[in-house]
């Protein structure tokens, strides 16, 4: 073999190695996009997840959760200076599961009642100032009346002999009956009740509720409630 010979082996050698790493890096650099492709899709599809969770709750109840979301999170703000985001989850209550000594048992329930319990939840660091609202559907007005006055005698006892906690339940409570539904929206006692007032405002906004034919107010700390 000449030396020119070689010269040009050596060179085609080289050319194809070189080839062989710029494609690996091709490759490589491919992947890289399609991954984070990937993750922008990812991003989004959890992103509309929720955005389908949030519209699948306000089918199934008179509540706008979102709404009472921004306004009690700017209020929460406001009070306290700092950021306030919350969170909530949704349970529903089995008739089954409902022990005699648990609040609910003053919604007089049967298993024909549906009870839904939003929690909201302010993190860690100001879980004090977490908030609940129950909303109950019943099978008639006939059963709605009844819980109300269950729950009109249960606010209006101190520590009888089957009542666990003065009023309701010994914080800050404000219930309300509109047809074949109760409302009853809860906050702790680091609220003040003038706070708890406002909560209540933006309770009626996100429901937007046209007949309200009774109600229930209950203070923290004090053992009975104001009808």
């Amino acid at each position: 073999m000449t030396t020119e010979m070689k010269i040009n082996y050596n060179i085609i050698i080289l050319t194809i190695f070189i080839g062989m790493i710029l494609f690996s890096c091709n490759q490589t650099a491919d992947k890289k996009t399609q991954d984070k492709s990937n993750s922008s899709t990812l991003l989004s599809a959890k992103d509309t997840s929720s955005v389908t969770k949030m519209e699948e709750v306000q089918k199934k109840t008179d509540f706008d959760v979102a709404k009472f979301i921004t306004l009690t999170g700017s209020l929460l703000t406001k009070i306290h200076g700092r950021p306030i985001n919350l969170t909530f989850k949704i349970d529903t209550i089995s008739f089954d599961k409902i022990d005699k000594r648990s609040f609910y048992s003053a919604l007089f329930p049967t298993t024909k009642t549906l009870i839904k319990r939003f929690s909201f939840d302010p993190g860690k660091g100001s879980r004090e100032l977490r908030i609940w609202f129950v909303e109950a559907t019943y099978q008639d007005s006939v059963s709605t009346n009844k819980a109300f006055e269950e729950l009109h005698r249960q606010s209006g006892k101190v520590n009888g002999e089957d009542d666990y906690s003065p009023g309701l339940t010994y914080t800050n409570d404000y219930v309300i009956k509109s047809y074949n539904k109760i409302y009853w929206l809860n906050s702790g006692c680091p609220y003040s009740f003038s706070n708890h007032q406002k909560l209540k405002q933006i309770m009626l906004q996100s429901l937007q509720v046209d007949n309200i034919q009774d109600s229930i107010w209950c203070k923290c700390g004090q053992p009975k409630c104001s009808l």
